[in-house]
């Protein structure tokens, strides 16, 4: 390996290393504690180093919904590979949207903070275009499917656009999430509750026009998707 490249390795390395502790700490001490002063501290490396990395805090933030937007275009990506049919495929990246912000809710958390135009104000022109290139990407897949499905005469409103009915299902996801994974005083946890999360969903989603699926595969369904997440999320 080049020089060159060895050292932009090194570089990636470290920031990760910096993500992970990031996040570590925000776990560990909430959001609000996060300076890149303390991060410094309980990093192996200079303040002069952390500033090489993030100008400022919002940085740091905008850097943190890159790598949630990075995990879920992994998961979006392997579940668009599967052997399903269109509308499973729909159904399949709407509970990975789900089960990511379940597993991973500091990054999710992030990823809804960072949406802000505050913190848009506050961070570099490059870290706002990385980030926006991953979503673009994932922007991609989600059109992909979209189209496989309006293609295959399975979206049936004809007072509706897709791309307004897919906009009505994020609008939809983001709410569910907020509101029943971030606070515990909403958790669905129980059995039960699985079962009435997913016929609220298939009740959306046929109310926007793409078909209902039944209990039963969208149980299966939810399974191969906790499976193929599960096996991409880092340890």
């Amino acid at each position: 390996m080049r020089t060159t490249q060895r050292k932009a390795q090194e570089v990636a390395d470290r920031e990760q290393m910096l993500v992970q502790l990031a996040l570590e700490m925000i776990r560990r001490d909430g959001f609000h504690n996060l300076t890149l002063s303390r991060l410094a501290e309980e990093s192996a490396f200079s303040k002069g180093t952390v500033y090489n990395h993030f100008t400022c805090r919002e940085d740091l933030l905008i850097e943190l919904s890159a790598e949630s937007a990075r995990r879920q275009l992994r998961y979006f990506q392997a579940i668009a590979d599967l052997p399903w049919g269109a509308v499973q495929t729909l159904y399949g990246l709407a509970l990975a949207y789900m089960h990511h912000a379940e597993v991973s809710p500091v990054l999710f958390e992030c990823s809804i903070t960072a949406r802000t135009d505050a913190v848009c104000a506050l961070a570099s022109e490059n870290r706002l275009l990385r980030r926006d290139l991953v979503e673009s990407q994932m922007a991609q897949i989600i059109g992909a499917v979209v189209e496989r499905t309006v293609s295959g005469g399975a979206y049936a409103n004809p007072n509706l656009p897709p791309p307004v009915a897919v906009d009505a299902l994020r609008s939809y996801i983001l709410g569910y999430a907020a509101m029943h994974l971030l606070s515990r005083r909403f958790q669905w946890a129980q059995e039960q509750d699985q079962a009435s999360r997913l016929h609220t969903l298939a009740s959306m989603m046929q109310g926007l026009g793409w078909p209902a699926l039944g209990i039963q595969e969208l149980t299966t369904t939810q399974k191969v998707v906790t499976d193929v997440m599960s096996s991409l999320t880092p340890a």
